[in-house]
């Protein structure tokens, strides 16, 4: 299939994909308006309103599965390979919540979600790369949700550092994870505004964090916001909450092959961008 009727399917699907939101909604107002004017049809109603939101959620289900295999096929996958080394990909799963716990980056709620994983080599560097989704929900009467994380995080090889722990978040960086560490002032009054950094032993601070690599960290955080950043053992891990998923399409939006080709790049730059920025790590 060319690109020309790839393109076609994927809107065939995505459209497809609206109509099961749309079949999962309105049976629910249907019901609600009828129930206050014609009661006597409440209870048929809302077993017909039921089996449309059953059907629209299965079918939902299934369509957007159908979207996102061809759409990661003919957007992600190739991308990858041309810009990476080593690849290894798989949309369907993602960093799991004991991996995430580790970076201990975000606090963990009672609800987590994860996927487009994402395993390769740049410039020598090995990283993996996952979106992530943390939640805390309450239910009951008064029922509600708050995300703790929502966006990108990403785990870096530094096979030749070793570091106890040494952790920077910005200040819009709400739910950062808990530590020992103890809490670090850096010569820099500037990163200090910006950054809450704690260490475990405070001299691993002030070696990691030279005014070079405060610079940078300052950068990325000007660049894409809301970064938090965790030098522990031989790794490097960094979480970015971000307003969309990487590697996906808006299904309210048309699908337009130029500019997909364009998001899928500014989501891999994402990377190459924090290695670029980090990499002289490398060297000192």
């Amino acid at each position: 299939m060319g690109i020309h009727d790839t393109i076609i399917k994927l809107e065939e699907l995505r459209k497809k994909v609206q109509i099961d939101q749309v079949m999962t909604v309105c049976p629910m107002f249907i019901m609600l308006f009828l129930s206050m004017f014609v009661p006597q049809l409440s209870f048929l109603m809302a077993i017909v309103s039921m089996g449309m939101i059953l059907y629209g959620i299965k079918h939902q289900k299934e369509d957007k599965k159908k979207f996102k295999s061809l759409y990661k096929q003919t957007f992600v996958t190739q991308l990858l390979s041309e810009r990476f080394e080593n690849v290894y990909y798989s949309w369907e799963s993602g960093f799991t919540q004991d991996a995430v716990k580790l970076f201990n980056l975000v606090q963990l709620g009672n609800r987590f979600y994860s996927e487009d994983y994402l395993s390769a080599f740049y410039n020598g560097i090995h990283f993996e790369q996952s979106d992530v989704t943390v939640q805390y929900h309450t239910s009951g009467k008064n029922s509600h949700t708050t995300t703790y994380f929502k966006g990108r995080m990403f785990a870096f090889d530094f096979p030749h550092k070793n570091v106890a722990s040494v952790r920077c978040f910005s200040n819009t960086f709400f739910y950062k994870a808990g530590s020992n560490n103890q809490k670090i002032k850096l010569e820099s009054g500037n990163f200090n505004r910006i950054f809450k950094t704690d260490a475990f032993y405070e001299h691993d601070a002030f070696y990691f964090l030279t005014p070079q690599m405060m610079e940078r960290i300052s950068a990325l955080n000007a660049k894409y916001g809301n970064v938090a950043v965790h030098f522990m053992g031989n790794k490097l891990f960094i979480g970015i909450n971000m307003k969309s998923d990487a590697f996906d399409h808006d299904y309210s939006k048309k699908v337009d092959y130029l500019e997909e080709v364009a998001k899928m790049n500014q989501d891999t730059q994402v990377i190459i961008d924090i290695i670029n920025t980090l990499s002289y790590m490398h060297n000192y």
